[in-house]
This record gives C-alpha cells, structure tokens and sequence, in this order.
C-alpha cells in the first residue's frame, strides 16, 4: 500500500502534501518545501519557449486531477519520475516561444472549472469543464487559487469574469512579483497550497503593497500566508501539489 495519494482536484489539496512540481532555479524554494516533509520533483529546462520562462511548472506541466497530468515533450525525466509512482500521462504537449503558442498548459482549473484563453488551451485540460474563457493566456500564472470557489489575481478581465461565474475573487496590484527577464510577474506564480488551509509564497507576502488586503481575504477564507524565503516575491511558475500524505 502506497504512502500517500493522489490530489483529486487540482490545486486543492484536501490532506498536507506530499510532493510538488517546481522549478529547479530555486532551490532555495526546495528546500524550504522539504522542510514541510514535501518532496520537489524538478522541471527538466525547455529550449523552445524564453529563457525565462523554460524552467516554469505550469508552462511545463498541467495536472488534471485523480494522478493524470499533461506534460512538454522536452520533460522525459520528470515525465518518468511521475510513471514511476503511478501517475498517469494523458497526452505530451509542444510548446513554442512565440505567444500564444507557450499558454498550452498554463491554464487555471478551480473545482470544475477552468480559467483559460480557450481557443490556446489544451483540449484535454476543457474537458467535462466550464470553461471561464479569458484573454490572458498566461491564467495560472495570473490566479493564486485560494479554495474551490475563490483565487487572488493580479488581472483585471480574469478578476472580472471569475465573478461572473461565482468565483470570489480578490484583485490585487501588479508590480510587486520579481520575474527575471520582465517587467513584472504574476501573483499565481509566485504560490501553491500544501495544504487545505496553507498557501506559500516565494518571497515575503508582507512586501507586496496589498499585503494586508490579501491577509484579510485568506483569514475570510482560514487560509494561513506562509513565506517560504525572505525578499521580493518571486514568480517561478507556481508551485503545483500532486499528492498529498496519508
């Protein structure tokens, strides 16, 4: 009998997790994560998309729920070492520098929906979904998921149609996540639950200037901020949960 199980939902963690998908360029995050006694199985570099974005879990990867995932073709190792414990590789994708082509996977599913640029989404990620169709391509790294029905987001039209579509949503200012090569990051980049009631980030919450709007809406949520690492907060391409511990 295996020692932990499958995230059945995406991004909701419903047990303290077992292992994440991150980027390998901090390690910094790693080691902070394994002292939670969560295990961080590393993104392998994608020479065909920007450099700065080549190392970014959900660019790379998209986990559908239930230990089935989409992956880039260029990840064979992390792709193995995910067979390796018994998940399941639905489809591989290929990605390409130019924007749209790099969004493939880098939508953001919340319960049964998915906040996506739709027409620029992996049909497998749409599939028995309301799909929350939006502009920005890049939807994960713009949500922070909060719960079932919530996220924080630094994007105004994704802020907008969530609520349309009974999503509780907080819209945060942008400019205060570090991401190398750009003017800024996003808010859903910088995160990730490792449990049902913990978010990290990667950086220090307190220095982005809605810190406290962002508090109040997790504590609305008996969400706890926990900061993985001092300074900025830094985009790195999400922090994505695939087990959890039994």
């Amino acid at each position: 009998m295996r020692a932990f199980d499958f995230i059945l939902k995406p991004n909701l963690p419903d047990r303290p997790v077992g292992r994440v998908i991150i980027n390998r360029e901090y390690p910094q995050a790693a080691q902070a994560l394994k002292k939670f006694g969560i295990e961080p199985l590393l993104t392998d570099g994608c020479a065909d998309i920007l450099p700065a974005l080549s190392n970014h879990a959900d660019m790379l990867f998209s986990y559908l729920g239930n230990g089935e995932f989409l992956i880039e073709k260029s990840q064979a190792k992390l792709n193995q070492q995910l067979k390796s414990i018994g998940m399941n590789c639905v489809d591989t994708a290929e990605l390409l520098a130019d924007y749209p082509n790099d969004v493939l996977l880098n939508s953001c599913v919340i319960g049964g929906k998915v906040i996506c640029s739709e027409k620029n989404t992996h049909r497998k990620i749409l599939d028995n979904k309301n799909v929350i169709n939006v502009k920005q391509g890049y939807a994960k790294c713009s949500c922070a998921v909060v719960d079932e029905t919530s996220i924080i987001t630094d994007d105004e039209s994704i802020y907008s149609a969530a609520l349309r579509n009974g999503i509780d949503a907080l819209l945060v200012s942008k400019g205060d996540v570090i991401l190398n090569g750009f003017e800024y990051g996003f808010i859903g980049g910088c995160c990730g639950k490792i449990a049902p009631d913990v978010l990290t980030f990667c950086g220090d919450i307190r220095t982005h200037r809605d810190y406290e709007r962002i508090q109040s809406f997790l504590a609305s949520k008996r969400i706890t901020p926990v900061s993985l690492f001092g300074g900025k907060l830094i985009d790195i391409g999400s922090i994505i949960p695939i087990t959890v511990q039994n």
